[in-house]
């Protein structure tokens, strides 16, 4: 498989995360992930941890945490379920791997915060 392809897949998610009242990093996606080129730090086993974070998650819900933690979104009542079961290692884990993007090193301590803000958020409704 396609490297690019299977981050694109592993990633639909993420960040996965944070708080909506600080500044906007991007724009609303339907795909974050297109085309990026993947950090030789995301190692197989990273990967394949991140994955299985991804599938409870589920794609949908993975792009909306994105939006919420990125940019201006909200996580509704059954992402933020779905982002509870996941877990917090995996939400942790997901918004340390997104700061590992060159397109997202600058913001990678943002999204981190943004991301634990949002878990603790849908933990609390």
């Amino acid at each position: 498989m396609d490297k690019h392809i299977h981050v694109v897949s592993t990633f639909t998610l993420v960040f996965i995360f944070l708080l909506s009242h600080t500044t906007t990093l991007v724009s609303a996606v339907e795909d974050p992930w297109t085309a990026l080129p993947v950090p030789p730090e995301l190692t197989p086993d990273l990967l394949e941890r991140l994955q299985a974070c991804q599938n409870v998650l589920t794609k949908e819900c993975g792009i909306e945490v994105y939006n919420a933690v990125l940019g201006s979104g909200k996580i509704g009542p059954h992402c933020c379920q779905k982002l509870i079961q996941m877990g917090e290692v995996c939400n942790d884990e997901m918004a340390t791997a997104l700061g590992l993007f060159d397109k997202y090193k600058n913001a990678k301590i943002l999204i981190r915060v943004k991301s634990s803000r949002k878990f603790n958020q849908c933990k609390g409704q």
